[in-house]
């Protein structure tokens, strides 16, 4: 007696998609073989108890893939393939369609969580560098009309460029702490951002590392100290992103603006030398800048340094450092408006 098909494993058995077991296409299999059988005979074929082949084949029967005799015992007959499977399968298409009306209905749920009441955006952990970096280029490319930055050394993402030149209704503000003094060539880089139009503030200490792109979404780092170690947080919107956005602003307010481009002024030795020495130190000064980057941006000896800022103690009628730095402060944030008259 032939043996039944052994090839029937499930890379094998398309019949499957259609809700045949592999055991009932082995029992419909035996009764082609054979054009009837009875279940004793289905049985011995496939070697299984007669008590499983009856039930096999009353399955079979509904499925339309057989049909039996009315006589005791019954025989069964195997139902032409090309008619029974090809019925089958429109009934599963038609199962699908019917399927396919839930879709409206689904979207319109989709479109109604968007609403108010839905749950806020998420938040997306971003492990990988690389995929950090393309991140933040991406954003950078795309945002339309404002960029806010926190800057802490060490830098986010070193090899991010950021437009060369700022169009028209577009804002960026940055906040560097004096971590970033420390970089070398940092203060050098803070200058060509200004002059390409950006808003540059100083301020002691910052949290964290942070961008904040159209105020919709943002990048931060989970452990500033060691970015390159730790994941970075992608926040989309709501109302984490609005706090981020309202300790911008009160940083912001509290940071010192950064004014370049007196130091040629002061190298050229015109006639008001105490008004220009005022207007080159005192923003740099208020910025927290210590004296070798003050000496590098305006191009002159420590030692001139320490004269000329004598020389503003005696301007500013103080006897100290901290005096100086107190009246620097105050006067820091008209010093932008003096440099445009």
């Amino acid at each position: 007696m032939a043996n039944a098909p052994s090839h029937l494993d499930a890379n094998s058995r398309p019949l499957e998609l259609l809700g045949i077991s592999e055991v009932e296409e082995r029992a419909y299999r035996a009764l082609l073989m054979r054009r009837m059988a009875t279940a004793a005979e289905v049985a011995k074929e496939i070697r299984i108890t007669p008590r499983v082949a009856r039930r096999l084949l009353a399955d079979l029967d509904a499925l339309g893939l057989a049909t039996h005799t009315p006589q005791v015992p019954r025989v069964y007959v195997a139902a032409p393939p090309e008619f029974t499977i090809t019925a089958l399968i429109k009934q599963q298409q038609a199962a699908l369609e019917r399927a396919r009306t839930a879709i409206p209905d689904l979207e319109e749920q989709a479109a109604q969580s968007g609403n108010g009441n839905a749950h806020e955006p998420v938040l997306e952990l971003v492990s990988n560098r690389a995929q950090l970096g393309v991140v933040l280029q991406q954003m950078y490319k795309s945002f339309r009309t404002e960029a806010m930055c926190f800057q802490r050394a060490p830098t986010l993402t070193p090899g991010i460029t950021p437009p060369s030149r700022l169009r028209a209704g577009m804002q960026v503000r940055t906040i560097s702490d004096n971590s970033m003094l420390e970089i070398p060539g940092m203060l050098g880089r803070l200058k060509e951002d200004v002059a390409r139009g950006e808003q540059a503030r100083m301020i002691e200490t910052l949290p964290f590392k942070m961008v904040i792109f159209d105020r919709g979404a943002a990048v931060l780092t989970l452990n500033s100290e060691a970015p390159e170690k730790s994941p970075a947080l992608l926040v989309h919107g709501g109302a984490l992103l609005k706090a981020l956005c309202l300790l911008f602003e009160f940083m912001w307010e509290r940071a010192t603006p950064i004014v370049f481009g007196h130091g040629e002024r002061m190298a050229a030795g015109q006639r008001d030398r105490r008004r220009e020495i005022a207007d080159a130190l005192v923003p740099l000064l208020a910025a927290g800048l210590n004296d070798k980057a003050i000496a590098a941006e305006l191009r002159i000896s420590s030692a001139t340094l320490n004269r000329r800022i004598a020389e503003l103690m005696k301007l500013y009628g103080t006897r100290s450092r901290f005096q100086l730095g107190w009246r620097a402060a105050l006067d820091a944030s008209a010093a932008p408006v003096a440099q445009r008259k």
